[in-house]
């Protein structure tokens, strides 16, 4: 059992109020099948948020079942072998709750939130979601139409299309480029047969966490579990995919017509390090100087001063052994010269400008702001969780990351602006543009 809340060091002192963290209890147990459990009672909270994470993801396919693992996110609240739908979308939103799942390149989740009294319905329902699914023809047809319909839609929405063209770009024929929703051709030919077989191999006991955050005594969580985990198939060791390369040599500039519109969609970025990577945090303090917020350089010269851009912004977005970091813009057409220009200008800046002492700290108050805000809702701590379970094996204090924030220096953040943005030649420009008519 661990405990955190204890009385912080000076330094974290310097930017976080031991009252501002609620302190927790934590436990938690791996069974001998492999799944795991991490239960955070919180103190102070009155409510309970619960998620069931599959370490599978649209990254586990390959180019022929291309959206497999999203589409049994949906198709499994169609019917399972414990509850027809109905009794699915009743069994939490009937208790005043909410029930929800999502799928990532890395990851699947279903995930509650309800009152604490309905921890035994929670662990009922997201087991038979994640391990009892029917995937009956009829329902595999009907969601067939669903996902496609959800494909097509894309187009419609621009500032996605081009994150997911911008992410194929980088990482080519590595899996990771593959989009999560797959193609209409790949969803066309999923039947139950394929769904059973990708189930059956990713859907295990290790592949498997279970995170509670919330009121909850643990013994309940752990009772219940104990009631549910007949269902979850043991491991099977399986051979590991081969490590699949990304490209080599990049084209510099990538641009996409669409059929309609009046913007274009503007990413200019590049490959960066993943979550285990040392680099990984002093990469979030320059994304957030860089263009997280009004206050941003990116904001500031592009939408503020110049009136470029309504929507501008920089990211970081890591997955397990790589990421990506860039700026992003929506811009008018005839602006669109300038404003990449600009972009280009912004970027180097974070070199010729060197950061100060005072945008680091200003920066690390926003970093840690973001991190301990959203804590007052159990459902994003349950998130945190179980991000910390899947990608470190354990629990992490906010504490120690407030520490690790604090502890960030001016040189570390100085160098990630030099080995990110100081090769001009290592940034793509990837554009969603309209298609524009000859005369």
């Amino acid at each position: 059992m661990t405990k955190s809340g204890a009385k912080p060091d000076p330094l974290i002192a310097r930017y976080l109020r031991p009252e501002e963290i609620a302190p927790v209890d934590i436990r938690m147990e791996t069974y001998p099948n492999g799944l795991r459990v991490v239960s955070e009672r919180v103190e102070g909270t009155s409510s309970l948020a619960m998620g069931l994470w599959v370490h599978v993801g649209s990254q586990n396919e390959t180019s022929r079942n291309n959206g497999i693992a999203h589409f049994i996110e949906h198709v499994v609240f169609k019917g399972t072998h414990g509850r027809t739908m109905r009794e699915i979308m009743r069994s939490i939103e009937s208790r005043g709750g909410y029930l929800n799942a999502f799928t990532t390149k890395e990851h699947t989740c279903f995930y509650t939130w309800t009152r604490t009294a309905h921890l035994d319905e929670c662990v009922s329902v997201l087991f038979d979601l994640a391990t009892r699914p029917k995937f009956s023809d009829a329902d595999v047809e009907n969601e067939k139409a669903v996902i496609i319909e959800e494909i097509t839609g894309l187009d419609d929405e621009p500032d996605e299309l081009v994150f997911e063209l911008f992410e194929r770009e980088m990482f080519g024929k590595h899996p990771l480029s593959r989009p999560i929703a797959g193609s209409v051709s790949s969803v066309e030919h999923f039947n139950r047969k394929k769904l059973t077989a990708f189930h059956k191999k990713h859907y295990r006991a290790s592949d498997m966490v279970i995170v509670a955050s919330g009121s909850h005594n643990h013994e309940d969580l752990f009772r219940s579990v104990n009631r549910a985990i007949r269902h979850v198939p043991p491991h099977l060791p399986r051979r590991r995919a081969a490590a699949a390369r990304f490209p080599q040599h990049l084209e510099l500039e990538r641009q996409f017509p669409r059929a309609a519109g009046q913007q274009a969609h503007i990413i200019l970025g590049r490959r960066a390090p993943g979550v285990h990577s040392r680099r990984h945090l002093a990469i979030n303090a320059l994304v957030t100087i860089a263009g997280a917020g009004m206050s941003s350089r990116l904001n500031l010269r592009l939408r503020e001063e110049m009136g470029l851009a309504y929507d501008a912004t920089a990211f970081y977005a890591p997955f397990e052994e790589t990421g990506t970091v860039g700026f992003y813009i929506a811009t008018s057409i005839e602006n669109q010269k300038r404003a990449i220009r600009e972009m280009r200008r912004i970027a180097h800046g974070l070199i010729t400008r060197p950061i100060s002492a005072v945008e680091l700290d200003r920066t690390k108050e926003q970093l840690i702001g973001a991190l301990v805000l959203p804590m007052e809702s159990v459902t994003n701590r349950m998130m945190r969780t179980a991000q910390n379970a899947l990608y470190f094996g354990g629990y992490q204090p906010i504490e120690k990351d407030v520490e690790k924030i604090a502890r960030l220096s001016l040189a570390e953040v100085r160098a990630e602006a030099t080995r990110l943005f100081g090769d001009e030649k290592a940034l793509m420009l990837v554009s969603v543009v309209p298609e524009v008519e000859e005369e």
